[in-house]
């Protein structure tokens, strides 16, 4: 067991959940009944208290945010560049940074993106004052995010000698925990004596776990609001801007699927691509026009290179390659045209022509009689055009 007690961590789901170690475990979506029977050593009123906080902390924050974020899985550049550097770029939509992590997306340099700095310092003081913080855990609280967050190194002269040998503890975790809610122990413990030292009255706001899952909620709120920020520069932020960040995205996907065109076959060049980008973009100028382009075509160009690849494993060669294409194609028109289906006349109403001369079209037509045993044809001209069968 990690010795850290914080709102997501191990121990707490130890004591919530039973014996299960996965933080996931820690943000239900609905309120669990607590089983007096099966915890009888301890008390229940205070497990169902800790168990209420800890889903305080998850519900009232944007769930899938917050899952991604303490397991390091949100869609920054560095994740999501794996899928398809082309379509999702690795690099920093605020600064000039080629690769975004997780680290960099909480302390990229850009004036913008750092403001949010200054306002956690200015929240995290208020509300440790309001809930009779420590001063010295206060001050080294600030000390330590400002050490991660602006790589400014911690005053360990300035620390008090009581909290000093505190103070490895949660460096050994790492200060980037401690803005997920990895918390050492000693805070609660350095913070229930500051208040009997004092004669301050303790109460559920400002000790143990209501007091640290106060200020990790307040911490998580500001990271939030950060990642908010970051997805308006990588999306824009108004609905122009947005529509002008989608176009340039779908112009850089159909510029990469012109790029693959030489290892398409003749029939795919043809069929799913206009003769240059730059008529494809006359053509289809707006944003929507595009992706449903892309979402139509994309998969079957993809489809058809490695149906081409395959075949080139197993030398097989395509038609297009074995019999030269003399007539022109067409050009690109994504609306087929369909011709009328001609009725085939039936049995019944065909007639039975023959052609002998061609000077003899008014010539008389014969007459042909049948019968069940014999058949007799009357011709009245040499030269007859036309016979007509009548059945009996």
């Amino acid at each position: 067991m990690y010795p850290f007690l914080i709102a997501t961590g191990t121990r707490l789901v130890s004591s919530i959940h039973g014996t299960s170690s996965s933080p996931l475990e820690c943000c239900p979506t609905s309120p669990k009944k607590y089983d007096d029977k099966s915890r009888g050593d301890e008390d229940p009123s205070r497990n169902n208290h800790r168990r209420l906080e800890v889903q305080h902390v998850f519900l009232q924050r944007p769930h899938i945010f917050l899952v991604k974020f303490l397991h390091g899985w949100l869609p920054v550049g560095k994740l999501v560049s794996r899928y398809n550097p082309i379509k999702y770029p690795s690099a920093c939509p605020s600064c000039d940074e080629p690769v975004e992590d997780s680290k960099h997306f909480l302390t990229c340099p850009n004036p913008e993106r750092r403001k949010w700095h200054a306002t956690l310092t200015t929240s995290l003081r208020h509300r440790c004052e309001s809930v009779d913080t420590d001063p010295a855990l206060l001050d080294l609280l600030l000390w330590g995010l400002n050490h991660w967050l602006q790589s400014a190194p911690i005053p360990a002269h300035r620390v008090p000698e009581r909290i000093s040998h505190r103070l490895h503890s949660q460096t050994t975790i790492g200060w980037d925990n401690f803005l997920l809610g990895r918390w050492s122990k000693h805070w609660t413990t350095l913070q229930l004596q500051y208040l009997q030292r004092n004669h301050i009255e303790v109460k559920n706001k400002n000790h143990g776990l209501s007091w640290s899952s106060n200020i990790i909620r307040l911490m998580w709120d500001h990271c939030y609001k950060e990642w908010t920020t970051r997805n308006k520069a990588r999306h824009g932020k108004d609905a122009e801007d947005k529509a002008q960040r989608r176009l340039e995205k779908s112009h850089r996907n159909i510029r990469d699927l012109h790029e693959l065109k030489p290892k398409c076959s003749l029939q795919a060049h043809r069929h799913y691509f206009y003769p240059t980008v730059e008529d494809h973009f006359r053509t289809d100028p707006d944003a929507n026009s595009l992706e449903n382009w892309l979402e139509t075509y994309e998969p079957r160009i993809k489809q058809n290179i490695r149906h081409r690849r395959t075949n080139s494993d197993r030398r097989l060669r395509q038609i297009d390659e074995v019999f030269q294409l003399t007539r022109t194609a067409p050009p690109h028109n994504p609306t087929p045209t369909t011709v009328p289906r001609q009725r085939t006349p039936t049995l019944t109403t065909r007639s039975i022509t023959t052609y002998f001369l061609p000077n003899s079209i008014t010539s008389p037509t014969p007459t042909l009689e049948t019968t069940n045993t014999t058949a007799r044809t009357t011709i009245t001209s040499n030269n007859p055009t036309t016979i007509s069968t009548r059945l009996p």
